[in-house]
């Protein structure tokens, strides 16, 4: 027999088992190539060049977080299959076959899954190429149409780059292959991986890793000023350290402490899947760990997309809050302004001051908006169009104002004052009415007069040479420079949807392949007499648990991940954290089931008496 009929042979017999993996790098592949071809084919070419320029650029940013994603996920999913195939490899070594032969029979079968992942990728990105640029262009608002059109530079790059990946661990797999003995490949499959480390020491790392954890949560929820960014990578590093020696130090614990409690664990069933955990708590916490770790970045993606969302919206809005602002010197210039203009929806006068180099409002002419009222020691910064600040602290905006210290309490980063907020290259600061009558008299002072018209593009007969004019804020309906930044949002959705699907992906692959080499263990069991029931019961529990596990330290991480986004961006994301949540609980449970329907197929689809 061959090497490529056996590689063929041992394919078609672990097909089942190599399912998830094959999926899951099929529906990467699927993104991948669909984010290579919206960049390359023209289906945005109804852009215009510099919205164009920016998408790709963002397009390169989320193709370079998917290769990251490629890179790991193959390369857990190899070190898994492989474990489990030594068995099988040692005894090949026993027919004859030696370890470089061996190592080619690996390589040649994974070369099947590969080609398997990729036509499938390719194909159904093919397929569908046109509905996702149609989804792409209608979420991220774009105002075109998708054109059809695929690239045959993303087709070859998207293959290229997966065979360099899948190629290279898949030597290493080789190099492991011909590095083992007889014995080690032999025994690889039902190596006991149970944590040996005593109680004292388990709960000692249990304890240093809540410890790094909540550290990384106060840092993540932390005022940083000019450190935010600094704060924010403290954080990210002390939340993955702090998940690991969680799951390495405090799950051993429990699992051991259950297992070692007999009264616990020979009551309502719980023998089989208490022991079942601790028997491979080695490599299980890791995979806990890197599960929990994806989905706390699935929910962070979710957050920074309508985060960014709103932020863009807000952005928005300070071109279409006013069609029209008009700049005075003439407290009383309403009448004259009104004879020469449109019929109008809205209209405010807003009085403003300047004082070295810096622009100041009353309050009361801006109360309407929901910002607080400051006291005369205080002001209000109304920020310029920003997507994210890199201060959380208000206090670093604070001023002076003819010798007295004003404490900034409140960053405003939506539109208040329309063009003018945005546009003015001085900042502009909200103060009380008294502060500002006591600081700057009617001769001193600047009119902002804002319309707000009905209808469209109305006809506008003021210009800068008007006596009554200073200057003159107009939107522009066809301005379409902020384009695309509506794409942010899309692409973290997509994101949100890889990390998901990769997590649920590793815990499936994971206990479905562990399954088979439970299968003389179960047979025996039933053998034995032991109820079907008992050994349902044993598998849902032990399936439950780890889905379980991971989505209870991922909510709470989470939670604290967004409050640090909450509090860079200004906006509430209580809603995103429900919405999250729910959405990855749903998808988790139903993996969960098809989980346990997998293995009990494959651990009790014979009854035996």
């Amino acid at each position: 027999m061959s090497l490529f009929h056996l590689a063929w042979q041992n394919f078609m017999m672990h097909v089942r088992r190599y399912g998830a993996l094959i999926l899951s790098l099929a529906f990467t592949i699927f993104i991948f190539f669909n984010f290579e071809n919206l960049e390359y084919s023209g289906s945005l070419g109804g852009l215009s060049a510099d919205n164009l320029e920016k998408i790709k650029m963002l397009i390169d940013v989320v193709k370079v977080v998917l290769v990251c994603f490629m890179v790991s996920m193959i390369a857990y999913a190899s070190h898994v299959f492989l474990k489990s195939q030594k068995k099988e490899f040692g005894v090949y070594v026993f027919l004859g076959l030696t370890s470089g032969r061996i190592s080619i029979l690996y390589m040649i079968e994974n070369l099947m899954v590969g080609i398997v992942s990729i036509l499938a990728g390719i194909l159904c990105g093919t397929l569908f190429s046109y509905l996702f640029s149609m989804i792409f262009v209608k979420i991220s608002s774009l105002g075109i149409a998708a054109d059809f059109s695929i690239s045959w530079r993303a087709v070859v790059e998207t293959c290229l780059l997966f065979f360099l990946i899948y190629g290279l661990i898949t030597l290493w797999g080789m190099r492991s292959i011909q590095k083992s003995s007889v014995k080690d490949l032999l025994s690889a499959s039902r190596q006991n991986e149970k944590v040996n480390d005593s109680s004292r020491f388990l709960i000692l790392k249990a304890i240093i890793g809540c410890a790094i954890l909540f550290t990384g949560y106060y840092f993540a929820i932390k005022d940083g000023g000019m450190d935010v960014l600094g704060n924010a990578m403290i954080a990210t590093v002390c939340v993955i350290l702090g998940t690991y020696l969680i799951f390495g130090g405090f799950l051993p614990f429990l699992l051991q402490t259950m297992q070692n409690n007999k009264r616990f664990l020979l009551s309502h069933r719980r023998l089989l899947w208490v022991n079942s955990l601790v028997f491979r708590m080695k490599q299980n916490y890791r995979s806990y760990a890197m599960v929990s770790i994806l989905l706390i970045c699935a929910v962070t993606a979710l957050g920074c997309g309508f985060t960014l969302n709103h932020r863009i919206e807000a952005i928005q809005q300070y071109s279409m809050q006013y069609d029209v602002q008009i700049l005075s010197l003439d407290p009383n210039a309403e009448a004259y302004f009104n004879e020469r203009l449109p019929e109008q929806e809205m209209r405010t006068i807003v009085p403003v001051a300047e004082k070295n180099e810096q622009l100041f409002v009353p309050y009361s002419s801006v109360s309407s908006f929901d910002i607080s009222e400051p006291k005369e020691n205080e002001c209000i910064l109304l920020s310029k169009r920003i997507l994210l600040s890199l201060y959380t602290d208000p206090t670093h905006n604070s001023t002076e104002l003819e010798g007295r210290k004003l404490t900034c309490i409140e960053d405003v980063r939506t539109a208040v004052l329309g063009f003018m907020q945005d546009k003015m290259e001085v900042p502009v600061y909200v103060i009380n009415d008294s502060l500002f009558d006591q600081v700057f008299p009617q001769n001193e002072r600047l009119y902002l007069y804002n319309y707000k018209f009905e209808g469209d593009e109305p006809n506008i007969e003021i210009s800068t040479e008007d006596p009554m004019v200073v200057g003159i804020f107009q939107m522009d309906e066809n301005n379409d420079s902020y384009v695309w930044l509506n794409t942010i949002f899309t692409f973290c959705v997509f994101l949100f949807i890889v990390f998901l699907i990769a997590a649920c992906s590793i815990l499936f692959i994971k206990q479905y392949n562990d399954s088979f080499e439970e299968i003389e263990a179960y047979r025996l069991l039933q053998k034995i007499g032991v109820d079907r029931k008992v050994l349902k019961h044993s598998i849902i529990m032990e399936c439950s648990f780890q889905f379980g596990l991971d989505f209870l330290i991922m909510c709470i991480s989470s939670y604290f991940s967004l409050m640090a986004l909450s509090k860079v961006a200004g906006d509430p994301l209580g809603s995103v954290f429900v919405i999250s949540n729910v959405i990855i609980l749903l998808f988790m449970i139903l993996c969960d089931l098809i989980c346990i329907k997998a293995v009990k197929n494959t651990l009790l689809s014979k009854r035996i008496a």
